[in-house]
């Protein structure tokens, strides 16, 4: 027996007299407490369903900006025990819902057989049933629901935040093909091509693009079409705020043309000139493919690194560089030449 059990015994028996309203109140606080309990098992449930449908989108969020297998994999199972963790918890709540109810019925028919049990109600009190198991009220519910829809949203918020942008996923790679082509003077103009893949759940309608000071640059579509931009100074760089002309859908390839001239790529001293350059992008995997042209009839004194490949293509020598930097990781590659001399005058007899 519980300590309801000898409360109401002794109650029933203390002098030899039934105090109906003692006994009464006794019997409801005994049957009120399989109620309290399951309201707790009911603020279990909430709680754990609110936990799993919060890291449910988070791990969707990483599921559409993965573009490894691996990773795919390891969120899509993340998404499956989250879901099936929901199914679990709600048959451990009707679990215990059975037994709750079950051991509230035992135990009212206990007291209900308990000495002086049947004795009559006291005038103008009649019988009091018991009702089914008292969950949650109406608004507490409420307040659940208005708590689980507050995370998720809060959770697309923060996951959400800065990819109005071009600012690819952790997992995004972007490749990037350049051709240097200098001058004898030292100026030259570059074509930079880039394309990567849109594996976010937004949309993309502009991107930033750092170019050195004191050249000209223009972006292209894949089309050819002019991409307008604002620059601003930043860090002793450019910052090129790109628009694209068409909103970039999730699962779609982007690609876009940088084409920029500026008067000093090289710099001359002592009769050698040196070019340096240092590239940078904001993807986890960036792949970078930069081509070198240098004036006709150069001669290479230096090279680093080491470039892939070396040759001459109409008298002008060509190196080309390849490597792969993580997130805002420099490319950097210098390249030391001389000029071709140019022949003696003829005397003039």
């Amino acid at each position: 027996m519980t300590e309801f059990d000898d409360s109401i015994s002794e109650a029933l028996g203390q002098n030899g007299s039934f105090d109906p309203h003692k006994a009464e109140d006794l019997k409801r606080k005994t049957l009120g407490a399989f109620d309290a309990k399951m309201k707790k098992v009911e603020r279990y449930l909430r709680g754990y369903l609110c936990l799993c449908a919060w890291l449910f989108v988070f791990s969707l969020f990483h599921f559409f900006h993965s573009s490894t297998t691996k990773a795919l994999v390891f969120y899509g199972l993340l998404m499956l025990v989250f879901l099936e963790g929901t199914i679990l918890m709600r048959v451990w709540y009707w679990i215990m819902n059975n037994k709750i109810t079950m051991l509230k019925e035992i135990k009212q028919l206990q007291l209900d057989r308990l000495p002086a049990g049947d004795a009559p109600a006291p005038p103008g009190r009649p019988k009091r049933l018991e009702g089914p198991l008292q969950g949650l009220s109406r608004w507490e519910r409420s307040l659940w629901w208005v708590v689980l829809a507050g995370g998720v949203v809060l959770v697309c918020i923060v996951k959400s935040v800065g990819d109005t942008y071009w600012s690819p996923s952790d997992d995004a790679s972007l490749a990037s093909q350049a051709c240097l082509t200098l001058e004898a003077d030292g100026s030259g103009s570059a074509v930079t091509q880039l394309s990567a893949v849109h594996q976010g759940i937004d949309t993309w309608e502009s991107f930033d693009f750092f170019v050195p000071k004191g050249g000209v640059v223009r972006f292209a579509d894949h089309r050819g079409r002019e991409l307008p931009f604002t620059a601003l100074p930043q860090d002793g760089r450019v910052r090129c705020e790109v628009r694209l002309t068409r909103t970039v859908f999730p699962g779609q390839r982007f690609s876009c043309t940088q084409v920029q001239q500026c008067p000093d790529y090289a710099i001359e001293e002592g009769g050698v000139w040196t070019c340096s350059i240092e590239r940078s992008q904001g993807c986890a995997t960036n792949e970078f493919s930069e081509t070198l042209v240098l004036p006709p009839g150069a001669e290479i004194v230096s090279a680093s690194p080491w470039p892939v490949a070396s040759f001459t293509l109409d008298n002008r020598p060509t190196i080309r560089f390849e490597a792969t930097r993580g997130r805002n990781e420099p490319f950097e590659y210098t390249v030391q030449y001389r000029l071709a001399s140019e022949p003696a005058a003829a005397a003039v007899p």
